[in-house]
């Protein structure tokens, strides 16, 4: 597979995003990073500019575009989508790193959804299916940024509305992206590989918003001494995404696989092994996106 390879990174403006952003840039592939705000998306493509000319890597100025969307606002998703296959006739691999952590829960949006629920899951799986037509051109691969956190999926209240408790609502999605990641993987397999990849935890601790990101209350206090004493710096996850997205010419080999840093995880997991699992969610998801066949 060579290194010109035009990738997606939904969730750009984050840490592991942008590490993905800037091991790609490095490898020579062109890079489109998704947001929600143009501004943002500026400042951070300014920022990897900024750190590749530290590093003395040139001809980057033309390697990375933006692209705005908004992954609670369907309406948003379809316009992107519309956007990207009119920009990008390639779309060689879309990496899929949303992961908002909404406080002081529920939050219904104007479209009558969680907004949580709609950012981690909803979004994300109807901009992938937008997109799979292209995808499929071209070998494409899905890459998941996961959690490994497991929830027990309520399906009276699939999106975490009735009793809402902010790390229950948030863990739940994560199990759901699991479950989306393998369920794809056996519905396109042979023209669309899809794997999960758990970055294990990197934090970038210079972030100046950091501390916005924490839930509150005793699990903050954990986060906070878990960033200070064990977090790792977000290249750690950069580099190894980069390296399954452009160094596997046969993708089909890790198609369906949970990858943790550089290493294929053998255990099962619940979450991606449930095919009645990944079936129902498909279906729920279709219905809630109002996806037409």
């Amino acid at each position: 597979m060579k290194n010109t390879q035009t990738v997606l990174i939904a969730g750009a403006t984050g840490n592991i995003g942008k590490a993905a952003a800037i091991a790609l840039t490095k490898r020579g592939a062109r890079v489109v990073i998704l947001g929600r705000s143009q501004s943002k998306l500026q400042t951070v493509r300014d920022s990897i500019y900024l750190q590749l000319s530290k590093e003395q890597i040139e001809d980057t100025e033309k390697s990375i575009a933006t692209l705005e969307i908004d992954f609670a606002d369907m309406e948003s998703v379809k316009k992107a989508a519309d956007e990207a296959l009119n920009r990008f006739t390639v779309i060689n691999s879309l990496v899929l790193s949303v992961g908002a952590l909404i406080q002081n829960g529920p939050n219904i949006l104007a479209n009558g959804h969680e907004a949580m629920f709609a950012t981690n899951v909803m979004g994300p799986f109807l901009f992938t299916q937008l997109l799979s037509k292209r995808l499929q051109e071209s070998d494409g691969l899905v890459l998941h940024v996961i959690a490994p956190f497991y929830r027990k999926i309520n399906w009276d209240d699939l999106e975490n509305i009735k009793k809402h408790k902010t790390m229950t609502a948030f863990d739940r999605t994560k199990t759901l992206n699991r479950v989306f990641a393998a369920e794809l993987a056996r519905r396109y397999k042979g023209k669309i590989s899809s794997v999960a990849f758990d970055p294990a935890y990197v934090i970038d601790k210079s972030d100046p918003e950091l501390k916005k990101r924490w839930p509150s209350g005793f699990t903050g206090f954990l986060w906070s001494m878990m960033t200070l004493l064990v977090a790792k710096p977000s290249a750690i996850a950069g580099e190894p995404i980069a390296e399954l997205i452009l160094s596997n010419a046969d993708r089909n080999t890790i198609n369906g696989a949970l990858i943790k840093l550089y290493k294929r995880v053998n255990k099962q997991d619940k979450a991606m092994t449930d095919e009645v699992l990944g079936k129902r969610l498909w279906e729920e998801l279709k219905i809630k996106t109002q996806l037409v066949n």
